[in-house]
């Protein structure tokens, strides 16, 4: 493999070179450049190849949602949702970033924000398989929403070869005054739709969503809805039990050009009904979200 792609590289030169040289006297010199490299500076030439893929970036987006819902369900307030995100990576797998969440009707307006730290990173033989590991620390506008302050995220994913059908598995434990569980599975897509020129392309990246969890229910939220007592411990318990809650289906169409990612798409949610709730519709909502990547290489 080395000297292939040694071969490779010196061939490139020679093109350049031939310009000014004779067949013969060209064929010498490739000789002994080929010999050199591959019996002392083999290593130096393999470094290079490696250190251009390496790549530091920073990851900005914001998102708007026209209707938010809380795992699929309707909680009785007619708001919209913005997100908001900015996130280091590194080639090695290390990311941070900062993150929150702002809800129309809510009150404060801006609900959250987000720290997280962790560590991510491909493998197999032709690395299309991947994990990640997080933590998370949330910061909440109310002071009395501190059950969950914190959390430790974990995910495994693994992608066909050209990268267009995926699978992946994620889990989440929250803990503080209380503790808490999530995970979801996820069937996910990437399908080529129009190439615009060599910097620009638009794609269609359907995702299938299972969404399952324990406890996912932030006792001080609803505290003040005027819920009795009675119907308020029947709540509680149904989200302690871990079982399905909502399924998911997003269907966004990106547009990529150069730096910039355009993503707009429809959604549909499924929730699977718990033991107090009655009637629970399906809902959808509209989604539209801007990215940008610098690259600080």
């Amino acid at each position: 493999m080395k000297k292939t792609v040694l071969f490779a590289f010196i061939t490139l030169l020679f093109g350049l070179d031939s310009l000014a040289q004779s067949d013969q006297e060209t064929d010498k010199e490739i000789d002994s450049i080929i010999e050199e490299l591959i019996f002392s500076d083999s290593e130096n030439l393999l470094a290079y190849i490696e250190q251009l893929n390496k790549y530091q970036v920073l990851y900005a987006s914001i998102g708007f949602n026209d209707k938010t819902y809380f795992l699929g369900r309707d909680i009785g307030l007619n708001q919209y949702s913005l997100t908001t995100q900015v996130f280091y990576e590194h080639s090695n797998g290390v990311f941070f970033g900062i993150s929150g969440a702002l809800y129309s009707e809510f009150d404060p307006k801006w609900d959250y924000t987000t720290l997280t730290g962790g560590y991510g990173n491909h493998f197999g033989k032709h690395r299309n398989f991947s994990y990640q590991l997080s933590y998370n620390r949330y910061i909440f506008s109310n002071t009395n929403s501190d059950d969950f302050e914190n959390s430790i995220d974990g995910s495994l994913s693994a992608e066909t070869k050209n990268s267009a059908f995926g699978v992946s598995a994620d889990v989440a434990y929250f803990f503080g005054k209380r503790q808490g569980f999530q995970n979801s599975f996820d069937i996910y897509g990437e399908i080529d739709l129009f190439k615009l020129n060599d910097n620009a392309n638009i794609t269609f990246n359907p995702l299938l969503t299972f969404q399952f969890g324990s406890e996912n229910i932030d006792t001080s939220r609803i505290d003040n809805l005027g819920i009795d007592r009675p119907s308020l411990d029947m709540i509680i318990a149904s989200f302690e039990k871990y079982d399905l809650r909502n399924i998911q289906l997003q269907l966004p169409v990106t547009l990529d050009l150069n730096s910039f990612q355009v993503e707009a798409g429809y959604n549909f949610n499924f929730p699977k009904a718990l033991r107090f709730e009655r009637n629970l519709d399906n809902s959808s909502f509209f989604n539209l979200r801007l990215s940008y990547i610098f690259d600080l290489k």
